[in-house]
């Protein structure tokens, strides 16, 4: 994500999902990462260069891929318990 974009909202997100401290940001100044996902907004409009489309990546310690949430409406906010649904999966023996 943009570093501007880890804001209040961004935090009060993840504190209802109680993930405070299980939830890493990463910034992308350049957009190498956001293009390399293909996140990057094609036809943006000027408040929009440089911001990708939203999007969720929960990774497990051996950094498979557990869940993949890709936003094409800015607007709507991925529901913090499919999050949690995911992390207790993942704590699960049979994972």
């Amino acid at each position: 994500m943009a570093s501007e974009q880890i804001n209040a909202k961004t935090l009060r997100f993840i504190d209802e999902a109680g993930l405070r401290e299980q939830v890493r940001f990463l910034s992308d100044p350049k957009s190498h990462a956001i293009e390399r996902f293909g996140l990057l907004l094609q036809t943006p409009e000027s408040i929009e260069e440089g911001v990708p489309h939203p999007a969720t990546y929960l990774l497990d310690r051996e950094g498979r891929v557990r869940l993949v949430d890709v936003r094409r409406d800015f607007q709507i906010w991925l529901d913090p318990s499919l999050i949690v649904d995911a992390l207790e999966e993942m704590d699960s023996p049979a994972s």
